[in-house]
Parts: C-alpha cells; sequence; structure tokens
C-alpha cells in the first residue's frame, strides 16, 4: 500500500507542476483542477514540499544550521520554495478548499490540507518575513499583496487550534492514501498542537502576550501533543525511480547541481562534540575515509619525557571557509607559516561524511520529533508557561529521546547528561574553535542548554527550524564565512549567518511588482539577506575584522588520552618527532 501511495504521489506531483509551469501570478491558475478528491491531491502536495524542503536543505540550510556543511559556503537566494509551495502545494490545497471546505463530508481531510498550509506558510514568512497570505488565491486581485508577520503568526496560531479542535477521530471522515500517519487522526491532532507550540514559540519577540496565550493553552493539555516517536510526523519515500528521498537523488545518484558532493561535518559542531565527548558524532557521521593527521605533545606513564607526536584522529569537521581577513595573523611558534588550521584537508577526504542510512533511497524525511516536542516544552515550563513535569525533566527527556532516536543506550545518555554544561544548572567548560576566538563553554544558564541540545536534534532534516531557532535567540555564536565574494550585489569581506531569503525578483519584482513594493514595505527594509525578521531580538553583529583569531588545535588534541600508551592501547600507529 505505502508504494501504491508513494507512486500517486509521485504521479499527482507530475501532474501538478505540468498545469503550473506556465502559472504567471501565484494568485491565479488556469490550469488548476475543478474536479479531484483530496486523496489524489494532497499526497502530491506532501511529496512537493518535502522534495523542496529537502534540496533547500542540501544548498542552503545546512550550511545556515552549522551541523551539516555540503559547500562550505553560505549561499543565499530563493532556490524555488517560492514557486514551489505556492504554486505546487498552497495553490493545490486552496482549490481543494474552494471544492471541498463547506461539505461536512470532508472536514477531517479538509483540516488536513489547513494543517498542511500552516506548516507551509511558517515555514515562508520566517524564510522571507512578510508574504502574500490572505490574498492568497483570489482571482480578481492584480496585485497579490503580503501580509506583515504579526498578522500571519497570529492567524496561523489561531487556524492551527481550529484544526485540531476541528477533526474526529470517530465518526468523521477518513484519509485513505495519507502517507504522512496512514489516516491515523488522532496523530494529525498532535501535529497540529505541536506545531502551533513551535509557531508560538517562535513568535515569542515580536507577539509576546499572544505566544504566551498559546503556550499556556497547549501545555495544558499536554496528552494533545506528540508524545513519542511513534506520534513523529514523517514522510515516507520509496525506491522506485521518482520515489526516492532527494538527499539520496542529489548526492547519491549525483543529479543535482552539487554532482558527487558529499556533505561532511561542520567544524562548529565538530567542536562541540569534542568537547562534551559526544557519541552522537558517530551516530551521525561516519569516520573520515583518510584520517587528518595532527601534531601532538604527550606525556608518559613510564617516563618523564614529553614526546612531539603524529597521529590520525577519526573524524575532523570543514571550516565554513579556508580563507584570512586581511588583519587576521595566525602567526606563532606551533604555525610559523601563518596558515589557518587543517588547510590541507581535502573534501571528503579528512572530514567526516554523513552516515549512509542518511541518504537512503526510502529514508524517511522528519517534519518533527518527539525529542523537538520535549526541547520545546522544557523552554515553556522554563518560562512559567505550565506543564505537569519540571524543566529539567523535559529537558532530560529531550537528551534521552534524541540518542533513543539514532540508536545510543540510555547508558550513553545517562554519561553524556552527567557532565558540566549539559548537567541541569552547571556549566560546562569546552574547546575553542579552531581560530580560537569561540569558544564551546555552555553556562550555568538552563535556557541556553535547552537551546543547544534542541539545535543538535535538529540534524538532519531540520536544517529551517536550526536556522529559526538561531535567529530568535541568538543562543550560539557563529563563525562568519570569511570568503562570501559578492552576496545579492554586495561586496563585502565576510558574511555572518544570513537573516532571510531574498524575495526571487523574476516571480515577484518582475512580475507582481505592485505586491513586492508593499512586501518591502511591511518587511521595513532593502530585499536582502542580513534585514531582519521581527522574530529576532535586538543584537549587534559581530564585526570580524576586529576580532583577533590565534592558532588553536586543542580541540582535537589529547584525542586517545595524554600519554603516548593511549596511543597504543587503542592500536593507533604514531610518529614521534622529538622529545624533551
Amino acid at each position: 500500500m505505502k508504494k501504491k501511495i508513494i507512486y500517486l504521489a509521485v504521479l499527482l506531483s507530475m501532474i501538478t507542476v505540468a498545469c503550473t509551469k506556465n502559472f504567471p501570478k501565484i494568485n491565479t491558475n488556469p490550469g488548476s483542477f475543478t474536479v479531484a478528491e483530496p486523496e489524489a491531491v494532497l499526497p502530491g502536495v506532501f511529496l512537493n514540499t518535502i522534495n523542496r524542503f529537502q534540496l533547500t536543505n542540501i544548498r542552503t540550510l545546512w550550511e545556515y544550521s552549522h551541523l551539516v556543511d555540503p559547500t562550505g559556503r553560505y549561499n543565499a537566494g530563493d532556490d524555488g520554495i517560492w514557486s514551489t509551495m505556492y504554486v505546487n502545494a498552497l495553490g493545490n490545497t486552496t482549490q481543494l478548499k474552494k471544492l471541498y471546505g463547506a461539505n461536512p463530508a470532508y472536514a477531517n481531510r479538509m483540516a488536513i490540507a489547513d494543517i498542511w498550509e500552516c506548516y507551509i506558510y511558517a515555514y515562508l514568512v520566517g524564510t522571507y518575513g512578510p508574504v502574500p497570505y490572505s490574498h492568497m488565491g483570489e482571482t480578481n486581485n492584480p496585485a497579490v499583496e503580503y501580509d506583515d508577520e504579526n498578522t500571519i503568526y497570529t492567524s496561523l496560531l489561531s487556524r492551527l487550534k481550529a484544526d485540531a479542535a476541528a477533526i474526529k477521530i470517530t465518526g468523521g471522515d477518513t484519509f485513505t492514501s495519507d502517507p504522512i500517519f496512514a489516516g491515523d487522526m488522532s496523530k494529525w491532532i498532535k501535529f497540529a498542537n505541536s506545531l502551533r507550540l513551535r509557531t508560538a514559540l517562535t513568535c515569542q519577540v515580536n507577539l509576546p502576550t499572544v505566544s504566551a496565550a498559546a503556550i499556556k493553552e497547549v501545555m495544558a493539555n499536554e496528552s494533545s501533543l506528540i508524545s513519542s516517536d511513534a506520534d513523529d510526523p514523517k514522510l515516507n519515500y520509496g525506491t522506485a525511480v521518482g520515489s526516492q528521498s532527494q538527499y539520496n537523488v542529489q548526492l547519491v545518484q549525483g543529479t543535482s547541481f552539487l554532482g558527487t558532493a558529499t556533505p561532511v561535518m561542520s567544524d562548529y559542531l565538530f567542536t562541540y562534540f569534542r568537547s562534551y565527548k559526544d557519541p552522537r558524532i558517530d551516530a551521525y557521521f561516519l569516520k573520515a575515509a583518510t584520517p587528518f593527521n595532527i601534531t601532538d605533545t604527550l606525556t608518559s606513564t613510564k617516563t618523564a619525557l614529553h614526546y612531539i607526536v603524529s597521529y590520525p584522529i577519526p573524524h575532523l569537521g570543514q571550516p565554513k571557509s579556508f580563507a584570512k581577513l586581511p588583519n587576521w595573523d595566525l602567526t606563532s611558534p606551533t604555525n610559523p607559516g601563518n596558515v589557518l588550521p587543517f588547510a590541507g584537508a581535502q573534501v571528503p577526504i579528512n572530514y567526516s561524511t554523513l552516515q549512509p542510512a542518511l541518504t537512503a533511497q526510502n529514508r524517511p524525511f522528519y517534519i518533527m520529533t518527539y525529542a523537538e516536542v520535549c526541547f520545546m516544552k522544557a523552554e515553556a515550563s522554563l518560562k512559567g508557561y505550565g506543564g505537569a513535569l519540571t524543566p529539567d525533566a523535559y529537558y532530560y527527556a529531550g537528551i534521552n529521546a534524541n540518542f533513543a532516536f539514532w540508536g545510543l543506550t540510555q547508558a550513553q545518555a545517562a554519561t553524556y547528561q552527567n557532565q558540566n554544561g549539559i548537567k541541569w544548572g552547571t556549566a560546562g567548560r569546552g574547546f575553542n574553535y579552531d581560530l580560537g576566538f569561540i569558544n564551546t563553554s555552555i553556562p550555568a544558564n538552563n535556557l541556553s542548554k535547552i537551546w543547544i541540545q534542541q539545535w543538535m536534534n535538529y540534524f538532519d532534516d531540520g536544517g529551517f527550524e536550526a536556522w529559526l531557532l538561531q535567529r530568535r535567540t541568538q543562543n550560539l555564536v557563529l563563525p562568519p564565512h570569511t570568503a562570501p565574494g559578492t552576496v545579492t550585489g554586495i561586496t563585502t569581506l565576510f558574511l555572518n549567518l544570513p537573516d532571510r531569503f531574498p524575495y526571487p525578483q523574476t516571480t515577484e519584482a518582475t512580475v507582481n511588482p505592485a505586491g513586492y513594493a508593499n512586501g518591502l514595505k511591511l518587511l521595513g527594509g532593502p530585499d536582502y539577506i542580513n534585514t531582519r525578521l521581527k522574530i529576532e531580538p535586538a543584537y549587534t553583529p559581530i564585526d570580524w575584522t576586529k576580532v583577533l583569531p590565534f592558532y588553536d588545535q586543542t580541540f582535537v588534541q589529547k584525542w586517545y588520552g595524554p600519554n603516548i600508551e593511549d596511543l597504543t592501547a587503542a592500536g593507533i600507529k604514531y610518529t614521534v618527532s622529538s622529545t624533551y
């Protein structure tokens, strides 16, 4: 049955594209269907949505998350999100609701269609800022007007509440071709409420009163939220051509612009892994095909000598860029050549690559996980918004759920949780990033702990959510890209994490100029990647030209222990260059 659903989804996505490839505006569709059952349309909508989300992860958002590094750059641009969401997804759900919205025999399926629309709009407003929303689908409107962020978030919270209430678990209509939950209406209710919680937490800065009310309401009825990984919303892929995961199509089969590029671990995530002996490093990534050799100073349990040794390390993360800013001087006794750390590493030979299971043809895409819900509840509880458990109980439940999701044991989770910085209420000392100017120490601040674990949990499908979390919290100090060149017409020495995507020029500035001008007015700034959205708190970006880095390899040293005998015990071959 699952294969039939996937095939139908692929077929419908092809039909949808064929009907809308010449679609001149997002608010009209001369090729839209006039008669079609939701069973025939919604699977294709889901597939179109998730396929595009996977492509955007590969091309853009994995970079933004600092969890995975496909290209080492902050690529910026629409990347097809706008047209796919408005034409191939929202265009079809809008038409379905026009056909069946007033028919009570379709109430459950219309609620599902609306939940999916809310999921898409949350992605769009979190990507661009103001977007077409309330005027979507108006056939007599020559200019598609935009709505501001606050209006959209307020509406989404209201819609998700209504959708959850509208679904009947018994006595309602069924969704026989459901590729997300196999027709289980109770799980659609949990997804709607969990998405409502995510959305409310997102808009706390710009809508504090509205978001607080929604969070409290959801937390007062926790049984209506995702309560285990059995409730996780996910799209299952198949192995037949056309039904395969885009991660596999793009990265294994090599049909994308990346060719056969292999995504690798970010060195920023790598530094956190190393700082806290995190066993997830092996669950997320393979060891490097050709291990990188480091130089280290080790002592001995048998002599008083110090040994300068060279030996291979199993994992390594890729820096955002190997370029130096003009005033950066890394010259030191250990780095007389003034070169960047690991500048001789090669992709993907010396870096840790994605576990093959993550790019398998039929690997599901996870829209949300139980672990994320635990971390969201931990934040809500810590801020006094309710909950049956204490904040630390939710926090530990999230770590346990994430470890279990990746096949790690509860014993491993317990050992990890007992470390300073991970343990609730404690501060942990982390390593410096390889250029020394960023440190991965975790403060005693428990909210920061929750957000760090939530960020790690977004590997690997949650590229957008990781980007969203960082923008709304500014919790992580992320390294810049130091060789961005010209980005959307502006030449700069370095680039910090982008705040948004620019609007697609050919679609909006050219085809919908009045709507585009309205969008810029609501945005309150230029159509640029670092024009901030309303969800972001006030902060001062770091001027990296005024930061003095220093050469620091301590985060990879003493990998097997402080003594040369530790290398022997681990079976590691090494070379001694000198002793003292």
